[in-house]
C-alpha cells in the first residue's frame, strides 16, 4: 500500500505524537526516582530523598516485622503477616542527630523541655505469597487484602485515624487504612518501642494476580502525606498518586 503525501505526513505526525506521549508517561516527575518490577508489571516513582534498603531486614527469625515490632512478640501480628514477602524497602536517611532538645523558662520559673525527633519515613512494598495462604484465605482474598491494610491500626499502641475505605487509582481498586500512636513491642508492658508518635498507612490491592500491600510510616504527618503521593503505574495504565488525599491526625 502506498500512502499519499498528506496521509504520509499525518502518519508521521501520529508516530511522533505517540512516541511523545509514551515518553511523557514514563518520565519521572522532578525529585522522584523510578523503581520497576517486570514480573509484577509495576512501576513506582518515589521521592528521591528516600534510599533503597535491603527488604530482608524487615524479617527476623522467620517472622515479618512491622514498624519495629516482631511477629514473634505478638501472635496476632505473626499470624496475619507470616505470608508477606517484602519486595521493596525505602527509608529516609538520618542526616543529623536522632533528636534535638530545647528548654524554655516558663513565667512561673519552671523549665519546659521540648524533645524534637529527627524526621523519619519508610515505605515498604510486600506481596502476599499465595502458596503460603491456607484454603480459607484463598477463598476470601478480598477480606484478606482489607485485613492486611488495616494491620496498621492493630499494632499494639496504634489507633485508627481514618475510616478504612476502598478507592480507585485509575481502574485499580485499593483498600486504605491509617493509624497513629506509639508502637509497643510487648502489649503486656505498654512501653513505647519507637518514636514518641508514629503515623502509618496501609494500602492493599489485587493486581495482575498479585496480592500487594504498601506500608507507609513517618513520625511526621506532613511527611506521611508526602510519601503516600508516590506515583504508581499499573501495567500500561497512566501513572497516578497511590493515595491522592491529604490525611490529618486524630485529636490527642
Amino acid at each position: 500500500m502506498t500512502l499519499s503525501h498528506p496521509n504520509l505526513v499525518m502518519f508521521a505526525c501520529l508516530v511522533v505524537l505517540g512516541a511523545s506521549l509514551s515518553t511523557f508517561a514514563q518520565t519521572p516527575a522532578p525529585n522522584t526516582t523510578e523503581w520497576e518490577n517486570e514480573s509484577l508489571k509495576l512501576r513506582l516513582f518515589y521521592p528521591s530523598d528516600l534510599v533503597k534498603q535491603d527488604p530482608g531486614q524487615t524479617e527476623h527469625d522467620g517472622n515479618f516485622t512491622l514498624f519495629g515490632i516482631s511477629g514473634s512478640s505478638d501472635s496476632r501480628l505473626a499470624e496475619a503477616t507470616h505470608c508477606l514477602r517484602p519486595q521493596l524497602l525505602l527509608e529516609l536517611p538520618q542526616s543529623g542527630p536522632a533528636q534535638t532538645t530545647t528548654s524554655q523558662t516558663t513565667p512561673d520559673g519552671s523549665t519546659h523541655v521540648t524533645i524534637t525527633p529527627a524526621v523519619t519515613a519508610t515505605i515498604l512494598l510486600a506481596e502476599l505469597d499465595i502458596d503460603c495462604l491456607n484454603a480459607k484465605h484463598e477463598s476470601n482474598s478480598t477480606s484478606l487484602l482489607a485485613d492486611m491494610a488495616e494491620m496498621v491500626a492493630k499494632v499494639p499502641g496504634m489507633k485508627s485515624i481514618a475510616q478504612p475505605t476502598w478507592y480507585n487509582v485509575g481502574w485499580q481498586k485499593i483498600h486504605m487504612a491509617a493509624a497513629q500512636g506509639q508502637p509497643q513491642s510487648d502489649p503486656s508492658n505498654p512501653q513505647p518501642n519507637g518514636p514518641l508518635q508514629l503515623f502509618t498507612m496501609g494500602l492493599s490491592t489485587n493486581w495482575n494476580n498479585h496480592l500487594l500491600v504498601w506500608y507507609f510510616s513517618s513520625n511526621s504527618i506532613d511527611t506521611l502525606n508526602r510519601i503516600t503521593k508516590t506515583t504508581v503505574r499499573f501495567g500500561r495504565d497512566q501513572a497516578a498518586p497511590l493515595y491522592p488525599v491529604v490525611i490529618g491526625s486524630s485529636p490527642r
